[in-house]
């Protein structure tokens, strides 16, 4: 059975060698897709030259135009879909901050415990090293897990990480629909309103190796009210046909 991380990349030339250095290690089960999502710099190039050398099969995608994270991942699950044959579709950040050594954790938890959709907490882990994100951004954390969980009953700590694992159901329905601008909390809560199985699985976080996160400063606020907002509405609406 193969597994597909997906490696959604915006101007990330200087992390996404390292990035997919660390992946080499997995077992050939693993392919590994790379998406330029319309990158100014050379991540499509540094992309090519790593597809060419890697000991993993790595494909390439190029977008042609910043089209954002949630295009750019629903990208890789239309491939999975159009491709077939795969069992997992992993999210995977090409900056540096997800481990490696978690991919093999989190698909084992999610086969476990037959999760349609897993991810992987920083909080849950209690060790030295692991990134838990600025406090800032915490403060937003516990928000969105405490909204997903009051509107949905399940217990989240982690809503908006993107290192997670899609099973079959999830992926399948990911790759028709999907939400465009901050994924991840909205997917997540809408996998739970589909009576979808979500779980978290511990996994360790580093600090982001290059680039630029998409959330700064003022976009902050914007990215709280419009992502409250998009769940809010979801909620309201009744529930998708899913792939059995």
């Amino acid at each position: 059975m193969k597994h597909l991380i997906v490696i959604p990349a915006y101007n990330e030339q200087e992390a996404l060698p390292e990035t997919v250095a660390t992946l080499q290690q997995l077992p050939d089960a693993f392919e590994v897709l790379v998406v330029n999502d319309g990158s100014r710099d050379r991540t499509g190039a540094v992309a090519e030259q790593l597809a060419s050398t890697s000991r993993l099969r790595l494909h390439v995608l190029h977008l042609p135009m910043n089209c954002g994270i949630g295009v750019a991942v629903q990208a890789g699950y239309r491939f999975a879909a159009r491709q077939g044959g795969y069992q997992y579709v992993l999210q995977f950040d090409a900056d540096g901050q997800h481990d490696a050594a978690s991919v093999e954790t989190l698909v084992a938890e999610c086969d476990r415990r037959r999760l349609d959709l897993g991810v992987g907490s920083r909080f849950l882990v209690v060790q030295d090293g692991n990134f838990r994100s600025t406090f800032c951004r915490r403060i937003g954390i516990r928000f969105f897990a405490w909204l997903i969980g009051t509107l949905s009953g399940i217990r989240v700590t982690d809503p908006t990480s993107g290192f997670r694992c899609a099973g079959p159901r999830a992926w399948a329905s990911f790759a028709e629909r999907y939400p465009d601008d901050y994924p991840e909390p909205e997917s997540l809560f809408w996998c739970a309103r589909n009576n979808l199985t979500v779980g978290e699985c511990p996994v360790r976080m580093h600090a982001r190796q290059g680039g630029v996160s998409s959330i700064r400063s003022f976009r902050t606020v914007y990215y709280m009210l419009k992502v409250s907002l998009s769940i809010l509405i979801d909620r309201l609406r009744a529930r998708e046909h899913r792939t059995p």
